[in-house]
């Protein structure tokens, strides 16, 4: 049974592939754009002081997102976990 979660909930240093990318409009289509498209594999690096902003890694560019932006990409965990 596969595990998915959302990219604001992926953990510090946690790597994932993205499943869909949800929402709609500007953002969806900048999500797409940056990246973040079917099979692609995603680390969360960090979060900023206060948790929000977090930076990730995907196609090797780093890329910081608001909590409520990373909740539209919706991602597999590896191995099942969680």
């Amino acid at each position: 049974m596969t595990k998915t979660t959302t990219l604001d909930a992926l953990p510090g240093g946690e790597t994932a592939e993205v499943v869909d990318v949800g929402g709609a409009g500007a953002m969806h289509a900048r999500l797409r754009d940056l990246g973040f498209v079917k099979h692609s594999r995603v680390t969360c690096l960090f979060a900023s002081a206060f948790g929000d902003p977090r930076a990730y890694r995907v196609r090797d560019t780093v890329v910081a997102l608001r909590g409520c932006d990373a909740r539209q990409v919706r991602l597999e965990l590896p191995g099942g976990e969680r």
